[in-house]
């Protein structure tokens, strides 16, 4: 988008969105390069960590996949 205008509803159209999101969002401006930065609050461990357990075999440095939530 070439038109300084236009960037800037599209940015408040995404931070009226995602005022409705419970999740703390921090929307910026869109760079000169059409992109957008954000920053979200995680509010839950990851996806390696919800779907393993530590490794027994090497103390604690690899992860086994849970087989029961495939």
């Amino acid at each position: 988008m070439e038109v300084r205008e236009n960037r800037d509803k599209v940015a408040s159209a995404l931070r009226s969105a995602l005022a409705r999101d419970k999740t703390r969002t921090q929307v910026f401006d869109i760079s000169d390069l059409g992109l957008v930065e954000m920053t979200r609050k995680r509010i839950s461990e990851g996806l390696v960590e919800a779907l393993s357990t530590t490794c027994p075999m090497c103390e604690g440095r690899g992860i086994v996949l849970d087989e029961s939530l495939l």
